[in-house]
């Protein structure tokens, strides 16, 4: 063997250790999660029966891998103390005594502001017509919740969302509110007129789905609604997150949404639609056929976890969703005729598109 490829081999390890390092961070960080839950629940940190099925499905895997048991059980062991420590290092935030009331809190990003808000030492209450949040206060009447709280959080369907609003802002409530909405065009209207009544109203956006670790990777966007002093509050609200924040008007958000959210679901569904009905059964293979196909499978293959309503109104409900239409349309066009050319002018598409997409996005 070469000391070139020895050294190629040594690289592709340090980068699987950087992974390995990842994933392992990510764990504790969800054990760390698990630790703050039990003290809220006043549960013993030690679970015997969880540590035993931690061991019996680390050896499970390492038996699957043909890695030896002892290495299986050596790091069932390690994982579990690690957890443990960062378990018991959890303080108990005091409480802000301040009342966050989450609107549609049994919701996927509403159930993640739950959470978010309570690490964060607030008393967190629901309301949502599909009912209670394990684990949390709940509050059937609007009414009840919007008064006695000092944040209102709306994540509720965008289809479902403008009246909500109109539902608050009736209620002439004190304290903050916001929104979580992917698109503002349909609550536009709403988040205006609740600026201009004086409301503490601002519209926030987090780029990301509930599951997105660490937190700090992602990025919230601010959109002022006629009331400066609320974006602010509402900066200050997700501070900790560590998420990189972007002030982006109601005007341009949803333009680019188009792009951010629109183009890449679109293409995502087109990568799944033309696979599903394609003549091959890919399924057969161990690992399918290129790492840029196996790639987008799994991002195709969790964006259509995605409720599909929600798919759905991120083209209907956005305006600039015909604009994306043509480009794409546009595009294939531009593809095809560059492949078609006995010339290079498929290569010079290539090297223009690669350096313009390297100036756009930061990867």
């Amino acid at each position: 063997m070469s000391e070139t490829e020895i050294a190629r081999l040594r690289d592709e390890i340090a980068e699987v250790d950087r992974e390995i390092i990842g994933l392992v961070a990510k764990r504790l960080d969800l054990a760390a999660q698990v630790g703050s839950e039990k003290k809220i629940l006043g549960r013993p940190l030690r679970d015997q029966r969880a540590e035993d099925r931690v061991r019996a499905r680390l050896l499970a895997e390492a038996t699957k891998r043909e890695i030896s048991p002892s290495f299986g059980e050596g790091l069932a062991q390690l994982l579990i103390e690690e957890s443990l420590r960062r378990q018991e290092s959890v303080r108990s935030l005091a409480s802000l005594h301040q009342r966050v009331l989450v609107v549609g809190g049994a919701g996927r990003m509403g159930r993640w502001l739950c959470r978010f808000f309570r690490s964060r030492g607030w008393d967190v209450v629901v309301n949502d017509i599909a009912g209670p949040l394990d684990g949390f206060p709940f509050e059937p009447n609007l009414q009840k919740g919007v008064q006695g709280a000092d944040v209102i959080a709306v994540s509720v369907p965008m289809s479902a969302s403008a009246e909500i609003l109109r539902s608050i802002t009736v209620l002439k409530p004190k304290g903050l509110v916001f929104d979580v909405c992917s698109l503002k065009a349909p609550i536009e209207g709403e988040l205006r007129a609740m600026g201009r009544s004086g409301l503490r109203i601002a519209s926030v956006h987090p780029l990301f789905g509930p599951n997105l670790w660490p937190i700090s990777s992602g990025s919230i966007t601010f959109s002022d609604c006629g009331n400066s002093k609320a974006v602010l509050e509402a900066r200050e609200l997700f501070r900790a997150s560590g998420a990189t924040f972007v002030d982006i008007s109601l005007e341009r958000h949803d333009e680019s949404m188009a792009f951010l959210l629109g183009l890449s679901h679109l293409c995502l569904l087109t990568f799944a639609r033309c696979v599903a009905e394609s003549p091959f059964d890919f399924a057969g293979l161990t690992s399918p056929a290129g790492t840029t196909f196996s790639r987008l499978s799994i991002a195709a293959a969790g964006l259509l976890a995605d409720p599909p309503t929600l798919l759905r109104d991120i083209q209907a409900l956005n305006p600039h969703t015909p604009l994306i239409h043509r480009r794409i349309r546009e595009t294939l066009d531009e593809w095809e005729n560059a492949t078609a050319s006995e010339g290079s002018d498929f290569l010079h598409l290539v090297r223009q598109t690669r350096m313009d997409f390297s100036g756009k996005v930061s990867l």
